[in-house]
């Protein structure tokens, strides 16, 4: 039987009772509590992470002064780009400019 109380009406026992299917895995395909597939393994594996832009992407350390790192954020976040997109247009620039 269904209860129609709350969650914040419900004793302990109630509410073990009630989300006790939110216990089972679920992989979020299939039946819940069964091995992924090969085929849903692949989904997983496509769906995690960031997109990938030409050939990946790789952290690359590199040193730059505080105050121009500093501009360089500011200016990054008036027109909504990530650092990195911000660096890489940068680095095309420059290379475009001196392969002349």
């Amino acid at each position: 039987m269904r209860n129609n109380k709350s969650y914040s009406e419900m004793t302990a026992a109630e509410l073990r009772e009630a989300t006790r299917e939110y216990d089972k895995e679920w992989t979020g395909r299939g039946l819940p509590g069964k091995p992924m597939t090969a085929a849903d393994r692949a989904v997983h594996k496509r769906a995690r992470g960031r997109p990938v832009v030409g050939k990946g992407a790789k952290i690359v350390p590199i040193s730059i002064e505080r105050t121009l790192l500093s501009e360089a954020d500011a200016f990054a976040r008036r027109r909504k780009l990530k650092r990195s997109e911000m660096v890489a247009q940068g680095l095309r620039l420059v290379m475009a400019a001196r392969s002349g």
